[in-house]
């Protein structure tokens, strides 16, 4: 009984792929002859506070961008480095953000467009139950770091 555990193990060893195991979506892709996994779109959730609040908590401002190394603020499909770029921002730009990534490393926001900064977005009035963001204004995840919140 004692041997019957490890002869197990290994003839289940014996018999599996030979790919190893990990995150490695480049390679994992590049095997199966396709491109890398993407993590497509997350939308922004928006009346996370509850129906006695605003419907995005903090109106915010990009900040720390502008180098060479980092000269817009993307703002991502989802919270994700790989995700795709729906448009940039320059520092100070205005945005109201309205939910966190769990990790927190991830703010989801709502972005006025640039000729009209002050457009509410339909953001600033309570909605009854928490939902996905689709009014009319950008949205889109974009790095905490690159955020300053302000209160509403």
């Amino acid at each position: 009984m004692k041997l019957l555990l490890p002869a197990l193990c290994l003839l289940l060893a014996a018999c599996s792929n030979d790919q190893g195991m990990g995150n490695d979506l480049a390679a994992t892709a590049a095997q199966q002859g396709g491109e890398p996994m993407r993590p497509g779109v997350r939308p922004v959730r928006i009346g996370e506070g509850g129906p006695g609040f605003q419907a995005c908590a903090y109106t915010a401002r990009v900040v720390n961008v502008g180098s060479t190394e980092q000269p817009t603020l993307p703002v991502r499909q989802a919270p994700f480095q790989e995700a795709d770029v729906v448009l940039q921002l320059p520092n100070d730009a205005r945005l109201f953000a309205c939910s966190r990534s769990i990790d927190q490393r991830w703010q989801g926001v709502v972005v006025p467009p640039a000729d009209a900064p002050d457009t509410d977005c339909g953001v600033r009035a309570p909605v009854a139950s928490a939902r996905d963001y689709d009014g009319p204004c950008r949205s889109g995840w974009v790095a905490s770091a690159f955020v300053r919140l302000t209160a509403n």
